[in-house]
């Protein structure tokens, strides 16, 4: 049995910073399944349909897909097509994985920075949601900057991890 690497302490806090973004999205998840059911039931069998549900159910969704783009990236576990890369000798796999990543943490930090701007500009507006809640928009528009800063931390975690092996 291998021993696993020893990793420094910022690597092993991105992890755990992740896994919070990946619990927080999970729970965000749940809830959403339970306020759509909600709203199923109230439609269907009580011909009273609801006024915040859809809204707060895309306010969450936003949570769980910037939050949890992050965790997915930790554990490997978004889709790819590998049917050239499969086919390269490993050290070049390796070269193909670092060029990518470093690409996909570029698009997250581009995503931290446009990501609040238009928080920022949101917040100066006094930009407020169209539905009844009167959401100030800033608030669901930080989730953007918070979850590419997550995601930029990932790549960079996994770009280290392509070099340490």
């Amino acid at each position: 049995m291998e021993t696993p690497k020893k990793r420094f302490f910022i690597f092993r806090w991105i992890d755990k910073l992740t896994d919070i973004g990946g619990a927080i999205a999970a729970f965000f998840l749940g809830v959403i399944a339970c306020i759509i059911t909600y709203e199923v039931v109230m439609r269907k069998f009580f011909n009273s349909p609801t006024s915040w549900v859809g809204e707060t159910s895309v306010y969450m969704w936003m949570v769980v897909g910037l939050l949890g783009a992050a965790f997915a990236l930790k554990n490997d576990s978004h889709f790819g097509i590998t049917t050239f890369i499969d086919q390269l000798s490993a050290k070049n796999r390796s070269r193909i994985q670092i060029v990518t990543k470093c690409m996909g943490l570029i698009y997250s930090i581009i995503f931290i920075f446009k990501g609040y701007e238009m928080a920022v500009t949101s917040y100066e507006l006094e930009d407020i949601s169209s539905g009844l809640m009167a959401m100030p928009l800033w608030i669901p528009c930080m989730m953007v900057p918070i979850g590419g800063l997550l995601l930029s931390l990932q790549f960079i975690n996994k770009i280290a991890e392509e070099f340490s092996d």
